[in-house]
């Protein structure tokens, strides 16, 4: 018998294992890619870079659906379908030409020609999301402190300073609603 494994009984090379854990991001793409190829969102870069292409303001009230291109195998000149919150329609009517410069801008070509609005609730997962951040915007910071106010008065730019001092407030706020560990 020779060490080659010609024999009928020789074991299967051994696979590598992974012994780390991944981030769940890593995987993420793979499991995404079929259902965003399905509406056309090749990759799904789109969906996910969508609050970069267009703005805070306007993801939260539109998403993209699907792209569809007028021949197969080409990927210019398509028309990308939005589901856009109902009373935002006339608004993002309005705004096409500046939208269809961003995206076209993200792909770097004419990938988009048109847009095609559809009205409606957007998902529920934008709908929770917008519903945190308006939760998060309703809480009351606490007060300034003087340990802070004093560490931001050397700061010269008032709009800075406050700016500084909102976010050094809801850090606190945040470290005071965490559970000490004993």
């Amino acid at each position: 018998m020779s060490k080659t494994g010609n024999t009928p009984y020789a074991r299967p090379p051994e696979r590598k294992r992974r012994s780390s854990l991944r981030a769940l991001s890593a995987s993420l793409s793979g499991v995404t890619k079929r259902a965003f190829a399905r509406r056309g969102l090749s990759g799904g870069e789109l969906a996910r870079q969508w609050p970069t292409i267009v703005g805070a303001d306007l993801a939260s009230q539109c998403q993209p659906r699907k792209l569809r291109f007028p021949k197969p195998g080409e990927a210019v000149n398509g028309a990308l379908t939005l589901r856009v919150a109902p009373a935002w329609a006339l608004e993002i009517q309005h705004l096409e030409n500046v939208l269809l410069d961003r995206i076209n801008g993200f792909f770097g070509y004419r990938a988009v020609a048109r847009l095609i609005l559809q009205q409606g609730p957007l998902s529920v997962k934008e709908n929770r999301g917008r519903a945190a951040a308006k939760a998060a915007a309703a809480l009351p910071l606490p007060p300034a402190d003087s340990q802070l106010t004093a560490k931001l008065s050397t700061v010269e730019d008032p709009d800075l300073r406050s700016a500084l001092e909102r976010l050094g407030r809801s850090l606190r706020q945040k470290q005071a609603r965490k559970p000490k560990r004993p």
